[in-house]
């Protein structure tokens, strides 16, 4: 479900691969990379992290929508037993009841999962960023590499033959993880710091309070001297 294709199908491949070689002969020699988008992804603790959200969230509306689907059922077997002894009108009455709440579950069921349903908003909200983070490195890396043009192995395309030299995939997994150490890094540094401000400030107060007890013994001292 999660998997980025880059192009469609093998005729778009096909009709890239002969616009590459009519180029080729016109300019210069073309750089092609690859990389498995699939592999990157299932390597980032985020992402695995975020798809198991998505999938709870999923799964919780489905059992919510099945469960009210038995209770409709239900609801609407015992009408049917109890038929023979309600009237028509009684009868009509429960019936319009029970099918008004099968449109709202249908509401529900479209609020959820249709096209523009929430588990759209959420794939958005909880997996796109960390794809949107994985595009950006694939281009940083591309460009860093010059190449040309860089497509996705494990999408829709029928990849016949590929050298490894030109998978960039683990330099991409590498930048992202790298990126990732040193925002932790910054955030501990960041952590520690506020720390230490914490323990200076509350050195400084323990100070004051020492200082501000042994103003008060000296003059509780001076008083009872006076007195005596």
């Amino acid at each position: 479900m999660f998997k980025l294709d880059f192009f469609k199908s093998k005729f778009i491949y096909l009709i890239c691969l002969l616009f590459f070689s009519n180029l080729n002969h016109a300019q210069k020699t073309l750089r092609i990379g690859y990389v498995n988008m699939d592999y990157i992804l299932e390597n980032l603790d985020d992402y695995k992290t975020a798809t198991e959200e998505y999938e709870i969230r999923l799964n919780l509306w489905k059992k919510e929508i099945s469960e009210r689907e038995v209770e409709i059922e239900n609801k609407l077997k015992e009408l049917e037993i109890q038929r023979p002894l309600l009237t028509e009108t009684l009868y009509n009455d429960f019936k319009e009841e029970i099918d008004f709440e099968k449109e709202q579950l249908e509401l529900y069921r479209q609020k959820r999962f249709g096209p523009n349903g929430d588990w759209v908003a959420q794939e958005k909200i909880l997996i796109q960023p960390i794809q949107d983070e994985v595009l950006a490195a694939v281009q940083l890396i591309a460009e860093r590499n010059k190449f040309d043009y860089v497509y996705d192995k494990s999408s829709a395309i029928v990849t016949l033959y590929s050298e490894k030299k030109y998978d960039i995939s683990e330099l991409v997994l590498k930048s992202i993880l790298r990126q990732e150490k040193l925002e932790n890094l910054e955030i501990d540094f960041t952590d520690d710091l506020i720390q230490k401000r914490r323990d200076s400030l509350r050195k400084v107060n323990e100070l004051k309070k020492e200082s501000l007890q042994r103003k008060r013994d000296s003059i509780l001292k001076a008083r009872k001297n006076k007195i005596k």
